[in-house]
């Protein structure tokens, strides 16, 4: 649905903030006004000098004149994914409007007679990728429905973003982070401008975005900027999420060299090139940016393992964490006064691997040129393809050929089909979503329950859209909850089917319910309870809420495969003294390694030995 754009009336839509006067526009949905500003600015365009450099604030006045709203702010440096072109899967994460460094603003939706609760919505993309102009996070439907103040801010991805020199340099790390702080910040500070109440802000991510959410729980800074937050498939402590200062240090450098800015230097002689490192910077910043992003991208293919994305935030600095995130998390060094929503989807694993894993040898390829429901594109893989597929993934746990077993013989039982192809092929799955999502969120959910002053409520989301134009057997996938969350069966009917379309709107109209109940005053369903470390409750978000009953509950999801993981993970330390692929945020699984290894050190590999024979017995028990 389009908007109704009344142009003719501008002292509706005019805000006078510290910075300076802003004209949006006003749209119509539902009979409702709603009155938008697009592409606002809340930091120093990051260009010249600026490039790769902590965010400045705006000066004031920070603009000339009037500042019309009218535009969706400029998606940041990133290059759009092209492995299904054309295929709604993926054009629908490809922002439409322009890319450019001069990037850091905002869009906002205020509705008539909203409440002045605002939701920030923080995207995912693996800090690679993604921006607050999708269609997708269109903050209209919201807006209107649950009368709340809704806003879409911008980040610096990539090397733009996460580029890493140390922190004496112009090039600290990090900037991404800073750039979501000081939008919150701005948020904080002029919202009030707006109707909002800046003692009402929640934030919300899903995937790179939830772990972003979390990361300014440990950033002192961040603090009073929001209370709550509504986290999706993601938080700081994922594996792909942060990198140590060696290894952001070892990938920023080999971007240098490949733009020429080391004088000829190689890695080998990183020391010489880091005593230099201003002419190295000086370099890069008269460089074009898209030959920047160009030499980013080869970087990111010659990734070693899949799912590691080579500038992510690095886990230790002294602008935004002001210290080791890691070890913040063991001292429980990080904002109490908060309430969260956090969860994930069935089936998180299955977007990925179309991805990472389309060779022949593993077989999950997706051709978009035929049907989805093609038998071609069912991904029924061979016990050969099963096993090269595991393989991909043994550099997480040291090349361990028995850990490697464990995972194969444990995940072959994941599934409940009765098809041996379709097991192989859900059993990868499955490893892939516990892996790279659910099972460190469990992990982090169980740390929060344990130390925050607010509430902690989990939820499994379970509900394949209608709208889903991938195979249906990939179930419930990674991110596309977020149509629900934003109200797209009300924007877009046409993409529903038929049939189904009055349930699909019933659908979102209760997430969206549950959101905004939850940032106005804290409070979900009756029937939900706190979560816990014990039992790890969580409900379960599927059709069932659609008819206005209480929603199902489960217990510690995919609990019996997470415990597999983490004695994996014990396993591999013993193997190496820091193993780079694992997630360095796992506190649980130092702790756990330090203190089996404290014993003696001629008994751990038959201690060890002995937790996976345990663990692989008992995993031919559960199935879910």
């Amino acid at each position: 649905m389009k908007p109704i754009i009344e142009e003719n009336n501008f002292d509706d839509v005019t805000v006078k903030t510290k910075y300076g006067t802003i004209i949006g526009i006003r749209q119509i949905f539902n009979k409702t006004k709603i009155n938008v500003y697009l592409g606002v600015p809340f930091a120093q365009q990051p260009v010249g000098k600026l490039r790769f450099g902590i965010p400045k604030p705006l000066p004031i006045p920070g603009w000339d004149g009037i500042l019309i709203a009218d535009k969706h702010t400029s998606t940041c440096i990133l290059t759009p994914d092209k492995m299904f072109p054309q295929f709604p899967g993926a054009e629908m994460w490809n922002p439409t409007n322009s890319l450019d460094e001069k990037c850091l603003a905002l869009n906002i939706w205020i509705p008539q007679n909203h409440d002045g609760k605002v939701m920030v919505w923080i995207y995912g993309g693996g800090f690679f990728s993604g921006s607050p102009s999708l269609d997708l996070y269109d903050g209209r439907v919201l807006a209107e429905k649950e009368k709340a103040i809704i806003v879409n801010i911008n980040y610096r991805l990539g090397p733009f973003g996460f580029l890493y020199f140390g922190p004496n340099t112009k090039v600290p790390g990090n900037m991404g982070l800073l750039d979501q702080q000081m939008a919150l910040k701005w948020v904080y500070e002029n919202i009030g401008d707006f109707g909002g109440n800046p003692n009402k802000i929640t934030l919300l991510g899903e995937s790179a975005g939830a772990a972003s959410a979390t990361s300014h729980l440990f950033a002192p800074d961040s603090e009073k900027y929001f209370n709550k937050i509504i986290v999706n498939s993601g938080t700081i402590t994922n594996s792909w999420a942060t990198k140590s200062k060696e290894i952001s240090l070892k990938i920023s450098l080999q971007l240098a060299i490949r733009m020429n800015c080391t004088d000829g230097l190689g890695l080998s002689e990183s020391e010489i090139i880091l005593n230099n490192i201003n002419n190295v910077i000086q370099c890069l910043y008269m460089a074009s940016p898209y030959i920047i992003q160009q030499e980013s991208d080869i970087i990111t293919l010659g990734m070693p393992v899949p799912m590691t994305f080579p500038f992510t935030p690095v886990e230790e600095d002294v602008n935004f964490f002001k210290g080791n995130i890691h070890e913040k998390l063991a001292k429980n060094d990080f904002k109490k006064n908060v309430s969260v929503i956090i969860g994930s989807v069935k089936d998180e694993g299955t977007y990925w691997l179309p991805y990472f894993l389309y060779h022949e040898k593993h077989g999950l390829k997706f051709n978009h040129t035929i049907s989805s429901d093609d038998i071609e594109n069912q991904a029924l893989i061979s016990d050969d393809q099963y096993r090269n597929s595991f393989k991909e993934f043994s550099p997480y746990f040291g090349d361990s050929p028995l850990i490697n077993h464990a995972l194969i013989d444990a995940y072959s039982f994941a599934s409940t089909s009765n098809n041996d192809k379709e097991r192989k092929r859900d059993g990868i799955a499955r490893f892939v979503g516990d892996f790279f999502f659910t099972c460190s969120l469990i992990d982090f959910a169980d740390k929060l329950s344990d130390n925050i002053y607010g509430p902690i409520f989990m939820y499994y989301f379970t509900k394949r859209s209608t709208a889903n134009p991938w195979p249906k057997w990939m179930g419930a996938m990674h991110g596309y909850e977020i149509e629900y969350i934003f109200g797209m069966p009300f924007r877009r009917p046409e993409l529903y089917k038929k049939d189904a379309l009055d349930m699909e709107q019933k659908f979102s109209l209760q997430i969206m319910k549950l959101w905004s109940t939850f940032a106005n005053d804290g409070k979900v369903y009756d029937s939900w309870s706190r979560y816990n470390k014990v039992t790890r409750e969580a409900i379960v978000l599927d059709d069932f809420i659609s008819q206005n009953r209480s929603p199902k509950k489960i217990r510690d999801i995919h609990g019996h495969f997470c415990k597999l993981i983490d004695e994996a993970k014990v396993l591999s330390m013993s193997t190496m003294k820091r193993n780079p692929y694992l997630a360095t945020a796992d506190y649980k699984i130092r702790q756990k390694f330090n203190e089996i290894s404290s014993s003696t050190s001629k008994l751990l590999p038959s201690v060890l030995l002995l937790i996976i024979g345990i663990i692989l017995k008992s995993s031919q028990q559960f199935i879910f």
